[in-house]
């Protein structure tokens, strides 16, 4: 089955998309595409993380979002003659069903709900990114910090009650720090800080929530 608005199609037709493209896989920290490379493909995210970024002034690079599964990347494929305009960046291990244009303007006129489910992912991303900025302009880091792992969690499925749960993919403070727009070293003190708050636990590249409520309250108001 596919992931994000595409899993809402019939199976046939689910099975129409997968058939039209080719899958690429991608280890952690290679490269997708370039800012340069033609948009010729639109790349659905079946499985991984991957970081959208572009390199500021001095080559530092400044991360646009962070995409899931269900995902849509490159999405200038939609109209011709476009680049893709940015670094996409695997943050574990990835992989992507890529569509031509050829492809999706076949497979829109063939199945209109193939346009629907297009129409509400982008939605769905453009409202993402809204979220995003908005929490970079009005929220803490610590309070960004909160919301990012009780995303992650929601990954997980089910929180036991009363219970912790263990994040299962390997994210590292400098993933942390790409997500909610931080640095390395802020976002290390800041689990330090949660750790010392009950909120969660540090093992060996892991992160153990503790505190669902807790988490919940330190998205509300800022560490003080």
């Amino acid at each position: 089955m596919l992931p994000g608005a595409f899993g809402a199609l019939p199976a046939d037709v689910q099975a129409q998309v997968t058939a039209s493209g080719r899958v690429g896989r991608w280890g952690r920290g290679e490269l997708l595409f370039h800012p340069e490379d033609p948009a010729e493909a639109l790349f659905v995210l079946l499985r991984g993380s991957v970081r959208l970024y572009r390199l500021g002034t001095g080559a530092r690079e400044v991360t646009l979002d962070v995409h899931g599964a269900g995902s849509l990347l490159c999405a200038a494929a939609l109209l011709p003659g476009e680049q893709c305009g940015m670094y996409a960046e695997a943050m574990d291990d990835a992989e992507a069903l890529l569509l031509g244009r050829d492809v999706l303007t076949r497979l829109t006129q063939g199945q209109p709900g193939v346009a629907v489910a297009l129409t509400e992912q982008i939605t769905r991303q453009t409202r993402g990114v809204q979220e995003r900025l908005s929490g970079l302009v009005f929220l803490e880091v610590s309070q960004r910090l909160a919301l990012a792992l009780l995303n992650l969690a929601e990954r997980e499925g089910p929180w036991p009650d009363g219970g912790s749960l263990a994040l299962r993919d390997r994210v590292s403070h400098q993933d942390l720090a790409h997500v909610v727009g931080s640095t390395r070293e802020t976002i290390t003190k800041l689990l330090g800080d949660f750790r010392s708050r009950g909120l969660l636990d540090l093992g060996y590249r892991r992160i153990i929530l503790t505190d669902r409520a807790g988490l919940e309250r330190a998205t509300q108001e800022p560490l003080r």
